[in-house]
């Protein structure tokens, strides 16, 4: 992702030691224009709260006014007590979803994080990939996935709020769930603008294959209407209740 005067990727770290080993989140800068680097590590890691689970799902979002920030996960579940996901065996840990003000540069932090979502029951062991965007509207939407990605109970939901940093008022049913346009265990968004005005958004799916149960990419486009959102078909990748590649 592209910071002011010069260029920065996220990364997960692993950290030695552990197990299962917790993960931080980092950073790597190219000099050049080419998204394909080379690029130099950072100095500095971003995140780690390796005493809460470690951090994943770095996600950048530039506002309109030109503020970077990254949401991303505490992995609370990586040092669950079992079950799904490791954490539904109580005590259920909490796996916030955060956000980073940064400075122009793109690596350094500018204040403190802030949680704007937590799991709560119905999302089962977790909250995770954190995507932001800001509809035409002006009303901020923070996508996320909850359940577990190895089962059917994992979906793609969404959140909006008047303010970047919040309070995000859940929406009343997930955004993609197992069954929908025939789909398993869809989630793991990223959304983007498409320079035309309207927004793009990739996700995967679990679907089989000769080599046994992979995940596939698929694409839609985004509508917002208000508080909601709705998906339109894309080259027809969804169509029909039926998935297209």
């Amino acid at each position: 992702k592209h910071a002011e005067d010069n260029k920065t990727e996220s990364a997960r770290v692993p950290v030695k030691g552990r197990h299962p080993p917790p993960h931080c989140i980092g950073a790597a800068v190219s000099e050049t224009d080419d998204p394909a680097g080379p690029y130099t590590p950072a100095p500095d890691l971003l995140a780690c709260h390796l005493d809460q689970g470690g951090a994943i799902d770095a996600q950048p979002f530039r506002d309109t006014d030109g503020t970077l920030w990254i949401a991303y996960k505490i992995d609370g579940n990586n040092i669950g007590h079992g079950g799904s996901c490791g954490n539904t065996v109580a005590p259920i840990m909490p796996t916030p979803i955060k956000l980073q003000r940064m400075k122009p540069d793109g690596l350094t932090k500018d204040g403190e994080e802030i949680t704007i979502l937590d799991r709560i029951e119905s999302d089962g062991p977790l909250v995770e990939a954190p995507v932001l965007a800001k509809s035409p509207e002006g009303i901020y939407f923070l996508f996320y996935s909850s359940g577990c990605t190895r089962a059917p109970t994992y979906d793609l939901k969404y959140a909006t709020a008047d303010t970047i940093t919040g309070p995000y008022v859940r929406a009343a049913k997930p955004l993609l769930k197992t069954g929908t346009y025939g789909l398993l265990a869809p989630g793991s968004a990223d959304v983007l603008a498409d320079g035309n005005g309207g927004f793009d958004m990739v996700f995967h799916a679990r679907v089989r294959a000769p080599q046994g149960g992979v995940r596939a990419m698929f694409t839609t486009k985004l509508r917002f209407e208000g508080r909601e959102v709705q998906m339109v078909r894309a080259n027809s990748t969804l169509e029909g209740g039926e998935v297209r590649t």
